[in-house]
């Protein structure tokens, strides 16, 4: 049997584990971009702002019982899944070296906010949202939502204080050697210095 088979086979293996696993390929796979690719995201994204969006949204829509549906039911729909989850991956990896902690704090804060509240929708919906699961399959997605809400959050804030040391004084990390020889360029004197 195909393995992605067996993932969208159960709604909360197609909400915990596969879809996860295509961001977190997204983002492995952001590693090898030419620095170029990178750069050339830097100009529209300095400060993260719209990687963070982007993955924010992607996150959101497959998160939607039609969107899992149609992914179920369509192989076009599903070969978006893939694509879009795993730009979203390739764009926060992208976005968390250029942003600053307000801003992770916002987008987190309402990935956490909105996996949780959809989990438990899941869980306390009476009749099957997605035609193409059983309302058990269901209920384990909800439940499994609210503790992904939970360990991502606490995941998010583990490493922000293990790379604490890379912040400045204003919330800004650096991302370049002149920022690492004199901090007090921050982001934006690095992005403006990069720019010039």
């Amino acid at each position: 049997m195909n393995p992605f088979t067996w993932l969208e086979a159960d709604m909360a293996r197609h909400m915990l584990i596969e879809i996860p696993l295509i961001v977190a390929a997204g983002a492995y796979l952001a590693g090898f971009a030419p620095a170029r690719v990178h750069a050339a995201i830097a100009r529209f994204d300095a400060f993260g702002l719209a990687g963070w969006l982007f993955a924010g949204l992607v996150t959101a829509f497959w998160m939607i019982p039609a969107a899992l549906d149609a992914a179920v039911a369509s192989p076009a729909m599903n070969a978006a899944k893939f694509a879009s989850l795993a730009a979203a991956g390739l764009a926060l990896r992208s976005s968390s070296r250029r942003s600053p902690l307000v801003l992770e704090a916002f987008f987190v804060g309402n990935f956490t906010w909105m996996a949780a509240t959809v989990g438990l929708v899941y869980q306390d919906a009476e009749t099957r949202l997605c035609l193409a699961y059983l309302t058990d399959s269901q209920q384990r997605a909800g439940e499994g939502l609210v503790i992904v809400a939970v360990v991502a959050f606490a995941a998010w804030l583990v490493v922000r204080v293990g790379r604490g040391a890379q912040w400045d004084h204003r919330g800004h990390r650096g991302i370049t050697e002149d920022t690492e020889k004199n901090p007090e360029l921050g982001l934006a004197g690095s992005v403006n210095q990069r720019l010039d």
